[in-house]
Order: structure tokens, then sequence, then C-alpha cells
């Protein structure tokens, strides 16, 4: 009796160190249930590891919600696409959806809904025409697809800028006359940068944008319904409406 005991503890142990193995073989976006997810310098929905952003803070609640744990990495928005379109089982957010797009990534669930408009600081810009009319020079993210748009409305006059807080010191020293960006981005950069966010001028809104929380194509179709499960639910929890009063007040 004790040796066969003996050989099933011994099969025990080696199909647990064999699982063991699988699990540190495993995909590096989905292994354990612990879920690298991108994200770029893109305040005030992910801003650093410090001061974390609203998308980033709802990200903690989806996580909760799911039973999962994200290992959130930072990166320059085209390099964090990037990175997440190569990396099997990698997670993307906040995404824009587009056609280029499309094919690239499994796009999940809507995270936040967002506002952009002209943001001057002298006359108001309440269309994409009158900013063609004013030939005014209209600063926008890099690699964003506001600047897709820009271009689809026939607007030449811009520049692409890598940082929200490089476009916010050039819009208060008059480097660029309008920045194409979330109305509450623009807001909260100048706050942050310690000017007076009173001189802003925010035109009507001229586009209505989706952050989406997206992920490499690779993503196990059970997982991509267990993260929709849980944005649903933090869509409906109260803490959501906490987090983005508080980066917007």
């Amino acid at each position: 009796m004790s040796v066969l005991y003996g050989r099933i503890t011994a099969g025990v142990w080696a199909t647990a160190r064999a699982f063991g193995l699988l699990l540190s073989l495993a995909l590096p976006g989905q292994a354990a249930d612990r879920i690298v997810a991108y994200t770029g310098y893109l305040p005030p929905l992910s801003i650093d590891e410090q001061r974390k952003g609203i998308a980033v803070e709802l990200m903690g609640l989806i996580a909760e919600a799911a039973g999962l744990e994200f290992d959130i990495r930072f990166a320059p928005w085209k390099r964090a696409q990037l990175l997440a379109q190569t990396t099997p089982g990698a997670l993307v957010f906040t995404l824009a959806r587009s056609k280029e797009r499309q094919g690239k990534f499994e796009y999940i669930a809507p995270l936040i809904y967002t506002e952009s408009a002209f943001v001057t600081i002298d006359q108001p810009l309440d269309s994409f025409d009158k900013a063609i009319k004013t030939g005014k020079l209209v600063g926008v993210h890099l690699g964003s697809w506001r600047s897709r748009m820009l271009k689809r409305a026939g607007i030449t006059n811009f520049t692409e800028i890598p940082s929200a807080e490089q476009m916010g010191a050039m819009l208060e020293t008059g480097r660029i006359d309008a920045w194409y960006t979330m109305s509450l981005r623009a807001g909260y950069m100048f706050r942050q940068l310690g000017y007076d966010p009173k001189r802003l001028v925010f035109g009507a809104p001229v586009t209505h944008g989706v952050q989406w929380l997206a992920a490499n194509k690779s993503i196990d179709p059970h997982m991509r319904a267990r993260l929709a499960k849980a944005v649903s639910k933090v869509w409906r929890d109260p803490r959501y409406w906490q987090i983005v009063d508080r980066y917007a007040g």
C-alpha cells in the first residue's frame, strides 16, 4: 500500500510541476489571470504611474469586477498601440474606434464617452469650416484619431504634438492658435500647468468620441466576454462618476 501511495504521490507532484511549467510559459498577456494592459500618456484619462487618471482608475474597478489583475504599462501612445498589437493576449485603453484599428484589435467595451472641440484663448471656433476660414494653427495629439479627423475635414494648417503638456504650454504662449482636443483634457492640463483655465475659450463640440477597452487579436473569447461583463458592471457602479468628477473638477 505504501509503495502504491508513493507512486500516486509522485505522479501528483509530477503533474503539478508540469502544470506550473505550463503557467510559466503561458502567453505574456494572459498568464495566471494577470493581464498586461497598455495605455498612453493621455491626461486626464491616462496620466502616469503615480497620478493614474480616469481610465486607469476605471480599469481598477474592472479588475475588481472581473476578478483579475492588470499589469498596466504606460508608453507614448503610438508605441503603446504597437506593443498591444504585438503582445498576445494584451489589452489597450483608451482606444478610439476606426476602420484601420478594427483589423488590428478586438474591441471589448466602451470605457468613457468624450466631446472634442477647438480650444483657444480668444475667439471661439465652433466648426471645422471656421477653423479653415480663420487659418489658425491647430495643435493635435500625435498619432491620434483627431489628427485624422482634421485631415478628413480638409484642415491642413495643423501640427501634431507628442504630449498634452506641450500643447497646453504652446497654447498659453501663442505658439499654436487652437488646440483640438477633449474639452475635459484642456481644462485639466491648464490647471496642472499652473495656468488659469478661465482664459480658455471652448468652441462647440465638433466631434463626439468613444474611448474603448480593446485587446490583441489573440484574446481568448471567454476572457473577452468576462471583461465585457465587468465593464458593464462598472458603468452601473456609483464610483464611476465619482472618479470622472474628481478629475473634471
